[in-house]
């Protein structure tokens, strides 16, 4: 298949576009990946895409500086099928990367994708026909498995709150998985797409600002897993995510407060972004992510497993102490805990 190259730029910089002749040219929706560095699972996640049972799509790939092989995966897919649309471009980060990727999607669906997770093959029939039967909706989110190379490590539940209550959870807590939403490129619009400062938990603050605008909802089925590795950003830096996603429930609380927020004094006073430690941070924070999902999942040997490992590196964190009790309890104890706080929650939503 011919390959059409063509330079473009915008407030990031140069970009080459790569597309077949022949591109889908009226797309139902528009899906967006960005990849760095993606090559081991990078298949298995196109593929993914790839297969649904919707087949009228766009598929948007940000190759962001990869130095690997990721860049000549992409090329090959899209030799093959002329739904692929290819950014080659230095790298920038993720959350520039995404506004690139929605601002030249063609549909008002945008469907986001991570490099390593795995797409159900519904997920985009399912998604589209509820916003298109929605139209106060704005992100339409699903439920899904959290795996790692060890298998699953636990399965999302339904919350089962109202619109109003996934709302105010939603303040405390981010409910999505950021690959597994599908939203409406004009509400994104709205609030001008994802805020660059936020380098990570991108996601989180776009959803609060989303849901002072609009309704914001999770289908109650499992059309999404997401890969759990320790070089994932939400787990290699899970501490300095934290802090981004506690300054996003600052901003949104001040908005409600006072209909507007102080964003702009966090980009003057960061303007390279938080401090990120990258010494053996990273593993610390990759083995007590695993030691959470496996107490969430029941599977309280395993926790302690990894709790031991995290002692073995030098890991002192007080949480650390909370999940052993936690995991000595037994998963007949944890459940009834977790059966009266989802009664809270349902009677508070």
């Amino acid at each position: 298949m011919e390959l059409i190259r063509e330079t473009h730029s915008d407030r990031s910089g140069e970009f080459e576009l790569i597309k077949p002749k022949g591109f889908i040219d009226t797309p139902a929706v528009s899906v967006v990946m960005s990849v760095y560095n993606g090559q081991k699972y990078l298949r298995e996640s196109v593929d993914s895409i790839l297969n649904q049972t919707c087949k009228s799509f766009e598929f948007i790939i940000i190759n962001d500086g990869s130095k690997d092989n990721s860049l000549d995966i992409l090329l090959e897919y899209q030799t093959k099928d002329n739904r692929l649309l290819i950014v080659n471009q230095n790298n920038i980060g993720l959350t520039r990367s995404l506004n690139r990727g929605v601002k030249l999607a063609a549909s008002e669906y945008i469907a986001r994708q991570d490099a390593d997770d795995i797409s159900l093959p519904n997920r985009f029939e399912k998604q589209l026909g509820f916003l298109k039967n929605h139209p106060e909706v704005a992100v339409i989110g699903c439920l899904g498995d959290v795996f790692s190379v060890d298998g699953i490590l636990r399965t999302t539940k339904d919350p089962k709150y109202s619109r109003d209550g996934i709302k105010r959870h939603l303040a405390s807590k981010n409910l999505f998985m950021h690959g597994s939403a599908m939203m409406r490129k004009s509400c994104l619009a709205k609030v001008d797409f994802y805020r660059e400062f936020f380098r990570h938990s991108q996601d989180y603050d776009l959803w609060l600002r989303l849901s002072q605008y609009f309704d914001i909802d999770i289908l109650p089925e499992h059309l999404y897993q997401y890969r759990v590795t320790p070089d994932a950003i939400s787990v290699s830096r899970w501490s300095v995510q934290k802090q981004y996603a506690d300054i996003a429930r600052k901003l949104h609380a001040e908005q409600l407060a006072a209909g507007k927020d102080s964003y702009d004094m966090f980009v003057q006073s960061y303007p390279d972004g938080l401090p990120v430690c990258e010494d053996n941070a990273g593993k610390c924070e990759y083995h007590l992510f695993l030691a959470r999902e496996l107490v969430c999942g029941n599977k309280l040997r395993d926790a302690r497993r990894q709790l031991r490992i995290l002692w073995q590196l030098g890991c002192r964190r007080p949480e650390m102490l909370g999940l052993f009790l936690k995991s000595l309890l037994g998963a007949t104890f944890l459940n009834l805990l977790r059966r009266v706080r989802a009664l809270i929650f349902e009677i508070d939503a």
